[in-house]
């Protein structure tokens, strides 16, 4: 089975969808305003070179999941329907759609992130993607306890999951690509015959240097030019 591994993060939309998702739900008052605050003085430091990308996509979550302690399973849910439908198109990259649509001609299509599965679903679903993951909240009689459950965060975590998907799914990383935007996406880009660094950050600039990957920005038609090469034949 040949396939498409997509994060989502930073790669196939603008930001975070966990800050973006956390932002949503402080204006509909359900996110403490702390927390928030919180939030977004580590994205701040990130992008001051404060804190690396590891530290943030670490922390974060602890934050996220200290505010839907004790909140309904159910509500959570159908919050996240609605931000997807109101916000997704707002913060989804200019290349995406047509590109998930082209890879999906071409094979299975992953979508991976580290933000909450419950989000990360229904983008899933606005993207068509065959598999979509993201990170899990433990649940307790319909009620969310504030503890993590299941985690696509770092390169370690995603290297479990992923020697999981490849062997239940039988893709053949030979006739695949990863789209990525981080060092912590290197879990798959070092694994498939093609590695695409989407809107790469500086480490993971670092790293591909020389390898003769592909290498796109958010103002490149990256779609276009699969197209025209020969790897989607």
């Amino acid at each position: 089975m040949k396939a498409s591994f997509f994060d989502i993060d930073g790669t196939l939309i603008n930001g975070f969808l966990i800050t973006e998702f956390s932002r949503y739900l402080f204006k509909k008052g359900i996110f403490d305003k702390k927390l928030l605050a919180e939030i977004e003085n580590w994205i701040k430091l990130y992008k001051e070179d404060k804190a690396t990308y590891r530290k943030i996509v670490l922390e974060i979550p602890k934050i996220y999941s200290k505010n839907i302690k004790g909140l309904k399973e159910r509500d959570v849910k159908n919050e996240a329907r609605k931000f997807v439908k109101l916000y997704l198109k707002k913060i989804v990259q200019p290349y995406t759609i047509y590109l998930v649509k082209l890879m999906k001609n071409y094979g299975m299509t992953i979508g991976i992130s580290g933000s909450p599965i419950e989000v990360v679903g229904f983008v899933g679903k606005v993207f068509n993607f065959d598999l979509a993951y993201g990170s899990e909240f433990e649940i307790k009689n319909e009620v969310y306890t504030g503890k993590m459950k299941r985690k696509f965060i770092t390169k370690e975590m995603k290297d479990v999951a992923l020697k999981k998907i490849i062997r239940q799914n039988k893709i053949d990383l030979n006739k695949s690509f990863g789209f990525g935007d981080t060092e912590q996406d290197m879990s798959i880009l070092s694994k498939v015959k093609y590695p695409i660094a989407l809107n790469p950050n500086k480490n993971l600039l670092k790293i591909v240097k020389g390898k003769g990957w592909m290498i796109f920005n958010s103002n490149d038609n990256v779609a276009e030019v699969l197209k025209n090469s020969s790897l989607v034949d």
